[in-house]
Formats: C-alpha cells, structure tokens, sequence
C-alpha cells in the first residue's frame, strides 16, 4: 500500500532543497575563494554542516509529509547517522571543488561517492522509520533513485566549477542552477519514498519516539523553520563575507592604486626636480606666503645662496632685484603674482644682485599656481642670465653704428645723425674730408700700415673736435663731421685746425717718412635743403679743395666756378654708366706718318667719343675726369679694345688690312692685374695679330705706381703687342723712367713740338730726348704738329714719326681722313693723342 503526503510540507521540502542547493553553490566559491587555510577549513566545516543539515532537514521533512494512516516513530541512532553522512556528502562535495583543477575522473568519481552518500543518507532516514506495517523496495526504482541522487551530485559539483572560474556569475543563472539542483535532490527524495511498498500484515516494535499526525507537521514545520534559518544565516554569512571580502579586495586594490599612485607621484616629482635641476635657466616655487618651495642649481648659483639654506626663507630675501637704470629695488613688482595672480614679465633692464654683491642682467616670468577653486597657491618664477646677450646686443648695436677698425660712427649712423640735425632748425656746418696721399702709405707700406694710419688719424680729429660733435668715417679714407650749433667761421676755422694737425702728423716704416694732408668740403645745415643735397654740397667743396692743391678747406659757395664744374663733373656719373650699357661711345681715328723710317703700314691712333641725345660727338676732356674719379676707365677702355679687335678682325674696309692701332690706356688699368689678363685673353681668342696693336699710356700714370706698370707692359708685350709712352715731358719727366719701363715708343708732348721751330730751347729738349731715345732703341713720335713747316725741322733733330693736324685730323672710324698737306708713308709705330 502507498501512503498520501502533506502538499504543504512538500513545498517546505522543496524550499529547504533550493535554498540548501543555493547555499552549496555559495559555499563551494566561498571555500575556494578563501586565501588562508584556517579560513578555507573553518568554511568548508561551516559549509559541510550547513549544507548537510539542509539536505538532511529537507529529507526529514519529506519523510514528516509521507502520510500512511498509521503512527510513526524515529529511531534516534539510525536518524543521526543519516544526519552524519549527509554532513559528511556536503563536505566532500565542498572539498572537491577546492582543487586547483577538477577533472573529469575527479568529477565523476565525486559525483558518485557524493551521490552515494546522499542516497544513504536517505534510506538511513527511511530505515530509522518505526510502524506498526513492514515495507519493502521497488528495486527499479530504487535504482533510479541512486541514479538521480549520483547525477545531482555531479551536476552540483560541475555547477560549483562553472561558477567558480566566473569572476562575477550572473543572479539568474545561479537560481536556475539552484532551482534545478533542489529539484534534482527532491526529485532522488520522493523517488526513493515511491520506491518503498508498505505491507500492512508488519509487526514493528514500539518506537522510542511516537508521534501523531500532528505532532508529524509541527515537527516539520520546526524542522523547516530551523532549516531555513541555519540556510538563511549560512547566506548571510555568506554574504557578509562576500562584502568583507570585495572590501578587502577593495581596500586592497584602492591601497594598491594609492601606492602606485604615491610612486608615480614621486617619481614624477623626481623627475620634475631633475628636469628642473638639469635646464639652463633658474626656477623658483613659492608657496602662498611667498616662502621658498624649490630653487634649482642654476638659481641658487645666480643667487649666490645655498639650496638648502634658500629653502623656507622669503624670495625678496634671496632674489634681490634692481632696475638697471635707476638701480631701485623692483621687489614690489612681483607681489601681484601672488596678491593678484597675475603673471609679470621682466624682460629688459632688469638686475640680479647676489648674495655677494655682484650683478648680472636676467629676464624673468613669474606665473601664479591656482588650486581648483581658482584661488592662488603658490608661484613660479623663471629666469635666465642674459648678459651676455645682453653684452652681444651691445656690441651688435656698437659694430652696426660704428666702423669697425676706427671705432667712429659708421656711415649708417651718420646719415642719422645728419638727418637728425636737419629737423631740429639750429645751425649746424658738415665738413668732409678726404685724406690726401693715403694711397701712397697703402700701396708703398701695405694695408696693414694703412690700417695704422687710419686709426692714429680718427683719434687725433677726435681729440679736435667737441664731444658733442658727430666724427663718422664714410668709408675708404674719407670722413665726415657734424659741428652743431656752430657758425661757418666757427667751422672754418675747426676745419683749419684740422688740416694743421694731419699736416704736422707723421707715419715712419722701415726708416722712411710718410707725409698726410687732408682735403676738406664745408657745408652749411640749415635744414632748408635735403640730407643728400648737403651731403653733395660738402662732397663738392671737398673736390674742390683737392682741384685747388690738396690740403685745405672749401666752403660750398653757390657762384663758384670751379665747383661748379665739379657739379656738372658729377653729372656725368649716370650718363657714361648708361653709355657703357646702351653702346653711346663711338670711335675715332687719327693717322700718324713717319718721317725717315721705311713704310710698314698705315698706323692710327684710335680715339674715343660720347654720343649725346642731340648727336653731338663729345671729346674724352667733357667727361674723363668724372670717368677716373669714379673707377670707369677700366670698363671704358675695355669696351675701345673690344671695338678695336673687332675692326681689326672683321676687314670690312674701314681700315686698312695692314693698319696698326694705337689705343690709350688709363691709369686706373695699368695697375689692374686681372684687367692684364682680361686683355690678354681677349687678343688671344680674337685671331688679331699682336702687332697689329700699340697701347699707349701717359708718363704721370705709369711712374704712380712703377712696379704694376712694369708688370702690366711686360705681360702684353710677351704677345707681340708694342707700347708707347705718351705726354713725355708734361709732368715730373725723368730719363731714368725709360730704363725701368719697356716700352718701344715715345710721344713727345706737344708742349715743346708747337713752337720748336722759333723756340731753341724747345727745339733743344727735343733734340736731346730723340738722342737718348735713339740710343735705346725708341721710336719717338711728335704731338701736336699743326703746321706742316715743322716736319723739315723735326726730321733734320731725328723725330721718327708725327701726329697732329697738319697731318690729319680725327675721323670718325671708317670715314675719309682729312689731311693738311702730301700723305706719307706710315712707320711701324704707335701713339697717343687724346
């Protein structure tokens, strides 16, 4: 017969089953979760009892539902030992979910003995049942009780894994789990209670323990009670443990942070002071009070203070500052960093004092720190050593205003001043000066000499004039003087004193004697004309004192003659640049003949003329002295040689095939080396024969500088070409001239040609200088023959070759000479005839 069961006290069975499924799986991942082995051990023994009572509470109670219609009783040995063993199945199950890694056998063999022990557990229990009826087991479902009782021991230890290695399982899926593993322990309880058959023929002894139907339900529900309360507390616990434990782990990983933190923070900070030690430029943290936090090396050394001892002390105390000028103490200037938070930037006229005393100039940024409430914490203040900047942008300024071997102002420095002087409406006079026979001591002595003399000059005019006054070298040897609020006597007579002191200075090398004198323009500044007009006048007076002898001073007059001259020299300028640019100059031609030589060809002396806006033809005398002031002889007597060659080399019938040419050379060429070369290199790629070609050069320019002379002439005549020296006896005339310069032909100035024929002593210095000529073997040629009853004459003295109007005039090149009287043969000869 089978017996009826109480709904309630099934669900209250149920419920136990859940909740001590419930709990088993806490328990299993609090007791692996344990760190110690006290804490594993007192859990796993708490666990094994709690769970074991609520597996055994849930079997008991099942039992209490079973209603056969007879009174039960309980034998306490047999009820306690099913107690025993489900305590005993509880910790095992617990213990093997411990290990670091269950395996399947482990799993499985689990699964079994705690299966095994939960089964005995129950027929324990249902042996321990006292009634007056026998009963017996349906063996197949007996089996299958033990089956499921395996299977939920299994799976329960499977779960307690899969939850175990999840960091944060989800609430769901462990009450599921729950749910399915109650059921699975209710479902091994009523199939072992369905397994059992009553047979109501049994005799069973009297029970120690009786209990009515009842008495059955309250003790269940006792029992339910008591259950649920040990599985409640068990869960608390649990749970507390649970929040201990993530408060630990909190606590824990929040101590870690801090102290990773703190070491970041540290590290930082060390990083931050070796920065700041390591930079070039002084820091200083201040905290609110304007105490020192930090000062670095660099500071501390600008400060002349120990690090250790600046530290805590006042900056006003340690970072004393001056103002560069005023020297006032600037202290004030950096207290709104901190009253007012505002940033302040020092950057010029600032001045450390240290502890020493001594001084440098810095610029300084001093920047608030603000707490996060925006209020002012603290300041930083940098700063850096900037003299010698400092001293680099004085010396900058000095050498960009001030002429670098002298030390007087600069030309840039003086067009300042002059402007400065014109707006102010006194009166002011300009003087400038030109140093006279300077290039003597440059070339004679060297440059280094030159140098010398440059500086001893500037420092004797320095000590003439007012320190007020503006002295400024213009460049080369030229200088410049600004006299304020002075008269033109007032100026004259500073002029004189001047030209008096460079006169009487002296400049000795190597035993010689070298004599200076100076040339100086004076110029009123009235502020009625432009700087550059002013600046024009004095250059023009200047010229003019040098016109008028050298060594003397020359005030600007607006009638005087002789400047203006000099002006309309200057005008010149912009014209002959445009004339060698835009081909203006043309050639002219003008023959020579030869008295007592035999014919070698027609010869020429070539000659040159500006074309101007109108066409009219210019002689060399409008515009060469405005060419040789400015350098541009060299490029004009290139341009006559290229020409030259060219007529030479194209035979168009200009000239004769055989013709020679005599083409001038200034006296700015003849001292020109590379221009030697540029003419050598120019007959050379032309195809013209050398011989063709006599360049001709004065006496006054080859005895200025004897040694290039010497050197020019020789370089040329290496090719074949023949040089005439012309003008003999215009200037400082010296036979002994003729043995140093190899040249091959001779003019004879015109001065004494003109009237020879009524002037013996003319007709004298002729005949002697044909002789001397003839003894070494000099061609002579005679300027300026105007009349034809000077050939007889000049051919009976020995004059080799003519040149002059009587014997043609000047031709435009490729036109028909114009002669005065029968042609004659032309000699091998060159000349010069300007």
């Amino acid at each position: 017969m089978h017996g009826s069961y109480s709904p309630s006290l099934v669900l209250l069975s149920i419920l136990v089953a859940v909740l001590a499924s419930h709990a088993a799986l806490q328990l299993i991942r609090q007791v692996a979760l344990s760190v110690s082995r006290a804490s594993r051990l007192g859990w796993l023994l708490g666990g094994a009892l709690a769970m074991g009572l609520g597996i055994w509470s849930m079997h008991f109670i099942g039992m209490l539902a079973y209603d056969i219609g007879t009174s039960v009783t309980y034998e306490w040995g047999l009820t306690l030992l099913s107690m025993m063993v489900a305590v005993l199945s509880s910790g095992l199950a617990l213990w093997a979910n411990t290990l670091s890694r269950l395996t399947l056998p482990w799993l499985f063999g689990s699964g079994a003995v705690m299966g095994g022990g939960i089964a005995s557990m129950h027929y324990l229990g249902m042996a321990a049942m006292q009634m007056p009826m026998a009963y017996r087991y349906d063996a197949p479902l007996l089996g299958l009780s033990i089956l499921v009782a395996v299977i939920a021991s299994t799976a329960a230890l499977w779960l307690g894994g899969l939850f175990l290695h999840q960091r944060r399982p989800r609430r769901s899926y462990q009450a599921l789990a729950a749910l399915l593993m109650g059921g699975a322990i209710a479902g091994m309880h009523y199939l072992g209670m369905a397994a059992m058959e009553v047979v109501p023929d049994s005799v069973m002894p009297a029970p120690p323990l009786r209990s009515g139907g009842g008495q059955h339900v309250w003790l269940a529900v006792i029992l339910g009670v008591a259950s649920l309360a040990v599985l409640g507390l068990t869960l608390l616990a649990l749970k507390a443990e649970s929040r201990v434990r993530r408060s630990r782990h909190y606590r824990a990983r929040l101590s870690g942070l801090l102290e990773y933190r703190t070491r970041e923070l540290r590290h930082e900070r060390d990083q931050v002071t070796v920065m700041l030690d390591s930079i070039d430029e002084g820091v200083i943290s201040l905290d609110r009070e304007g105490m020192i936090r930090h000062i670095n090396p660099i500071a501390a050394e600008l400060c002349g203070w120990d690090p250790a001892l600046a530290r805590g002390r006042p900056w006003a105390r340690i970072l004393q500052l001056r103002h560069e000028g005023s020297l006032h103490m600037m202290d004030t200037h950096l207290d709104v960093v901190l009253s007012r938070g505002e940033v302040v930037h020092m950057a010029n006229q600032t001045l450390l004092v240290a502890r020493d005393g001594s001084e440098c100039a810095i610029e300084l940024k001093a920047s608030p720190v603000r707490a996060r409430n925006d209020e002012v914490e603290g300041a930083v203040l940098v700063f850096r050593d900037i003299s010698y900047r400092q001293a680099m942008i004085r010396r900058l300024d000095f050498q960009a205003h001030h002429d670098s071997l002298t030390g007087l102002q600069n030309r840039s420095a003086f067009d300042d001043a002059l402007g400065a002087s014109l707006e102010d409406g006194d009166l002011h006079q300009l003087l400038y000066l030109d140093l006279d026979f300077f290039k003597v001591i440059n070339d004679t002595c060297g440059h280094a000499a030159g140098d010398t003399v440059l500086r001893e000059i500037a420092h004797l005019m320095r000590e003439q004039i007012r320190d007020s006054d503006v002295l400024a070298r213009l460049g080369g040897d030229e200088f410049a003087v600004i006299l304020y609020r002075c008269n033109r006597e007032q100026a004259l007579e500073r002029a004189s004193r001047l030209c008096s002191t460079i006169a009487d200075y002296r400049y000795l090398e190597d035993g010689r004697q070298f004599q200076l004198g100076v040339s100086i323009g004076l110029a009123s500044i009235t502020g009625s004309a432009p700087a550059t007009e002013v600046l024009r006048q004095a250059d023009a007076a200047c010229y003019m004192a040098k016109q008028n002898g050298r060594n003397q001073v020359h005030a600007y007059h607006e009638e005087d003659a002789g400047l203006e001259r000099a002006q309309r020299e200057l005008q010149w300028l912009p014209l002959l640049q445009e004339a060698l640019e835009k081909r203006f100059f043309t050639l002219y031609i003008q023959p020579i003949e030869s008295l007592c030589r035999p014919s070698s060809g027609p010869y020429y002396e070539v000659l040159l003329r500006y074309v101007n806006a109108e066409g009219e033809h210019m002689t060399p005398a409008h515009f060469m002295g405005t060419a040789e002031r400015f350098g541009l002889m060299p490029a004009i007597d290139v341009w006559v040689v290229t020409e030259a060659l060219q007529v030479l080399k194209s035979n168009d019938g200009r000239i004769e095939e055989d013709a020679i040419l005599a083409i001038n050379l200034s006296g700015q060429s003849l001292s020109d080396m590379p221009l030697r070369d540029q003419l050598i290199t120019m007959i050379e790629e032309s195809g013209v024969a050398p011989e063709r070609l006599c360049f001709e050069i004065t006496e006054t320019a080859a005895i200025s500088n004897l040694a290039q002379a010497r050197e020019f002439i020789r370089g040329i005549r290496r090719l074949g070409c023949s040089f005439s020296l012309d003008d003999f006896g215009s200037g400082m005339s010296s036979f002994a001239y003729l043995k140093e310069l190899p040249v091959n032909q001779l003019k004879i100035d015109g001065a004494f040609v003109r009237n020879l024929t009524r002037d013996s002593l003319d007709a004298a210095i002729v005949s002697a200088i044909c002789r001397i000529c003839a003894q070494m073997g000099i061609v002579t040629i005679a300027e300026y023959v105007e009349r034809r009853d000077l050939l007889p004459a000049l051919e009976q003295i020995g004059v080799d070759l003519v040149q002059g109007y009587g014997i043609g005039r000047p031709q435009p090149l490729g036109g028909v000479l114009l002669t005065s009287g029968p042609r004659r043969d032309n000699g091998p000869a060159a000349s010069l005839q300007g």
